[in-house]
């Protein structure tokens, strides 16, 4: 559904500077299993020893670490052995990275493209759950991280038949195959419904993959008649609906911030005409219905099995109720506890959180600063009868002579042009290798770097970089690129040099507000220069 007169897109700039007000969520899940595994410091240990094993970049390491991925793991498993909470820390790590390389934020892994990523990885995860046929090769694993799963792989298949590795195989495939679909979505930059949305997230929240786990690693056995009732399947989406409207309120502020490109906040305003405040009660009417539900159909499966007087059926449930609940609240607390959002500073003593979002200190000068005083513009139109006829100076702008201020017109040079093509494409590869050539042949007077055949920098994908210094050049060269870039995106940003903002505000606004695409628009790593 489309508001009347809405917005037709929602960004950090529309919401820059309104405040996000989110209550205290502990009352709706007060008789909810919660908690912290008590060996918590121990797992922490571990996880950081393996992220030290996955990440050379260390400001990348210090990032991951502090996102203390081992507090979601004992929170979600708050009574476990150490070697299930092990397992589950573990199998927490690829999940929480894995789609990075997607994304772009593990553009040190390589540069895969999306779909390729994609299906080296479902086969590497098919291939250590066991359900390759005697004989099959190992596929490779295209990125450390992925390769992390052979341990989760091995450790789980230890403790569950063909039959569960399956079922666990067919949602870690949705779930991987989903990220792709949520990231030509956001290539896109097209806004998505409410249900366009959940048609992508209830697969990318990787709930399903919990819920099995939590069957698997807690050793629960049910009949099938209640594993395949309509009540536990109602449970399990109101578990993933609880994640996933949980994550959307505390990570709005993060999410806008680096640039994401939907949110289910503004995506609700946008959908139902509604304003912040108005979006955010209605994220929180679903929580509160989502666990009512939840609760109305446990209590239902527990008359059931209660009826049935089955004792070690009614406790087995009641174990699988509690851990179901466990995601939820684990989510809960590990949104507001973890640095990944940055939200223990906005926590208020009632337990509420009140957020504003960032306000960008970028201003724009009126274009008629200097002309404040000049003649009114004739309303004469020119020969063809649309244009108008303009006032004559005799005088051309100093802008054809060189870039207007506060373009760069030193050594670095007023725009930088990156030409990007996905290296496991071979027309693409072949195209920019071709055109590199021909650049350096043809307008040997610019600088052209070398092929980088890798993401660098905030660039998702391989590209090479032309740097213009001068009005003519821009002129010549930027028309001539339009007609030979073929099937290669271009981003061309300006370099300025204000002396009263940082080097990163000035290289934020210049990759982003300021920027000039041709073709297909990519998602830039920009949180690098927050």
């Amino acid at each position: 559904m489309e508001p009347a007169n809405g917005p037709s897109n929602l960004s950090a700039n529309t919401l820059s500077g309104q405040r996000l007000y989110i209550p205290n969520l502990q009352p709706a899940f007060a008789s909810w299993k919660q908690g912290v595994n008590p060996l918590h410091p121990q797992v922490r240990h571990v996880v950081d020893t393996r992220l030290e094993g996955l990440f050379g970049d260390e400001r990348v390491l210090a990032k991951v670490k502090a996102a203390d991925i081992g507090l979601f793991a004992s929170g979600w498993f708050p009574d476990a052995p150490y070697e299930v909470l092990e397992t589950v820390a573990f199998y927490s790590v690829w999940l929480v990275l894995w789609d990075d390389a997607i994304d772009g934020a593990g553009a040190s892994e390589g540069g895969l493209a999306a779909e390729e990523y994609c299906q080296q990885s479902v086969a590497f995860v098919r291939c250590h759950l066991g359900l390759d046929g005697p004989g099959t090769v190992e596929p490779k694993a295209p990125t450390k991280v992925c390769e992390s799963f052979a341990e989760v792989g091995r450790r789980v298949g230890e403790r569950c038949g063909l039959e569960q590795r399956m079922e666990l195989f067919e949602h870690l495939r949705e779930y991987m195959e989903a990220c792709v679909t949520e990231y030509r979505w956001r290539l896109s930059e097209k806004v998505p419904s409410v249900d366009e949305f959940y048609s992508w997230r209830l697969k990318t929240s990787a709930v399903d993959v919990m819920l099995d786990l939590c069957r698997i690693l807690n050793g629960i056995a049910l009949p099938g008649d209640i594993l395949q009732s309509k009540e536990l399947a109602a449970m399990g989406l109101d578990v993933n609906k609880l994640l996933i409207l949980i994550n959307e309120l505390f990570s709005l502020k993060k999410e806008l911030n680096d640039g994401a490109f939907g949110n289910l906040i503004p995506i609700t305003m946008r959908a139902l005409n509604l304003n912040l405040e108005g979006a955010t009660q209605s994220v929180m009417e679903d929580i509160y219905s989502s666990v009512q539900d939840f609760d109305n159909n446990a209590s239902t499966l527990q008359r059931k099995v209660a009826s049935e007087e089955a004792p070690g059926i009614a406790d087995q449930l009641g174990q699988l109720i509690e851990a179901y609940q466990a995601i939820a609240t684990t989510v809960l607390h590990f949104s507001i506890q973890s640095p990944r959002y940055g939200l223990l500073k906005d926590r208020q003593e009632d337990g509420s959180v009140q957020l504003t979002m960032a306000s960008s200190n970028f201003t724009y000068p009126s274009p008629l600063t200097g002309y404040e005083n000049a003649a009114p513009l004739p309303d004469e139109r020119a020969e063809d009868g649309k244009s108008f006829r303009n006032p004559q100076t005799g005088v051309l702008s100093s802008a054809y002579e060189k870039f207007t201020e506060p373009l760069d017109n030193g050594r670095r040079g007023g725009f930088d042009v990156h030409i990007y093509y996905f290296q496991t494409n071979p027309e693409q590869s072949q195209h920019a290798r071709h055109l590199w050539e021909r650049i350096r042949r043809e307008f040997p007077e610019l600088r052209i770097y070398t092929l980088f055949n890798r993401p660098i920098g905030p660039h998702p994908v391989a590209m090479f970089e032309v740097n213009l210094f001068t009005p003519a050049q821009f002129g010549a060269f930027i028309p001539w690129l339009a007609v030979w870039r073929g099937p290669l995106s271009v981003l061309v940003h300006p370099n300025t040099t204000e002396t009263d903002v940082s080097e990163a505000e000035r290289d934020l606004r210049n990759h982003t507000q300021q920027a000039i695409w041709m073709g297909e628009r990519l998602p830039l790593d920009v949180a690098r220069f927050r």
